[in-house]
């Protein structure tokens, strides 16, 4: 564990003791200092003329000291909360980014070319201790990503708890970075929050539906399934246009029914590659191969199914299409 950090308010406070000490030695050093010099003076006129003089004197020089030191501490102070808000806003923004990469549970190109700067930033205003678990989950991320040939990268399970227990520990330091705790967590405490996500992720892998589904004899997962079947489709209408195709695999298929300009089954290729250049995420099939030529576009299926949606292809699919997809 690193040595307890001291918070701008302990440095503030030992500051203004530091000031207080100082006034009282230098009250006695003048006081001790110029008694001579009263005691030759007399108690007359003039006495009391070098004692007022010596007092007004030593009276402003202790104001101009104490001005001095008071605008050193506004202008400190001042720093130290721009700082703050900085370091607030990059924090939030760093879990609000991996938030991303860990909700679709895959990364890319674009969220990895994301995180040198973001390193480049926690360097410039973050503590040690967080730049250094973020450099941490910054390496297990380029592992992962590397791990895979693949531009789009699936994070295996057990990668994806270690991933969150490095975010958590980035999380808890940024207390102690940002004064909000001057100790680290209980590990205690750690361990359950932990716990409790593992717990959390394990309930929705429960929960979904991983089932295989089979169309001309070869089994396919959900968005497999759907690029497969429009393909086919395709293959054996050549002449079909982006218009035919939208009345064959209407948008409302993937809508899970409901009718949605931002969800359809396939839009155009340019749609789809503007839409990862906006969000970077890839929500449609179009690396090389995946993308379908007809007679008038290309267009790119989507890769956004579950058990919400898929029901609706595979009825409409069997129905107008005789697709004959078995579960």
């Amino acid at each position: 564990m690193s040595k307890r950090k001291t918070s701008k308010l302990d440095d503030t406070r030992r500051q203004g003791i530091k000031i207080i000490a100082f006034m009282f030695i230098a009250g006695i050093a003048v006081f001790f200092g110029f008694a001579p010099l009263f005691e030759l003076a007399g108690k007359g006129f003039s006495g009391r003329i070098i004692g007022a003089t010596f007092g007004s004197i030593f009276a402003i020089l202790m104001t101009m000291f104490l001005l001095n030191k008071q605008t050193e501490i506004e202008q400190e102070s001042k720093k130290s909360e721009r700082v703050f808000d900085e370091k607030v806003k990059l924090y939030k923004d760093i879990l609000q980014n991996t938030k991303g990469m860990l909700e679709d549970g895959q990364l890319d190109s674009k969220e990895i070319l994301v995180l040198p700067f973001t390193l480049i930033q926690i360097q410039m205003v973050g503590g040690d201790e967080a730049i250094q678990i973020y450099t941490t989950f910054f390496e297990k991320i380029n592992d992962i990503y590397e791990a895979d040939d693949d531009e789009v990268v699936q994070i295996p399970g057990s990668d994806k708890q270690q991933l969150y227990s490095l975010l958590s520990r980035f999380s808890v330091q940024c207390r102690v970075d940002l004064g909000i705790s001057d100790t680290p967590i209980d590990e205690s405490i750690f361990a359950r929050a932990i716990s409790v996500v593992e717990q959390s992720d394990k309930a929705i892998k429960g929960k979904r539906d991983t089932s295989k589904y089979t169309f001309n004899g070869e089994a396919f997962a959900k968005s497999r399934l759907v690029h497969a079947v429009v393909k086919d489709y395709v293959s054996k209408n050549p002449d079909t246009t982006f218009d035919e195709l939208k009345k064959a695999f209407p948008d409302e298929w993937q809508a899970g029914g409901a009718k949605s300009g931002n969800r359809a089954v396939f839009v155009r290729l340019t749609d789809a590659e503007k839409l990862f250049e906006d969000k970077g995420h890839r929500r449609h099939f179009f690396k090389e191969g995946e993308t379908i030529q007809l007679s008038d576009e290309v267009i790119a299926v989507s890769n956004q199914w579950g058990i919400g949606n898929i029901g609706d292809f595979v009825d409409g699919s069997n129905q107008n299409h005789k697709a004959d997809i078995s579960k």
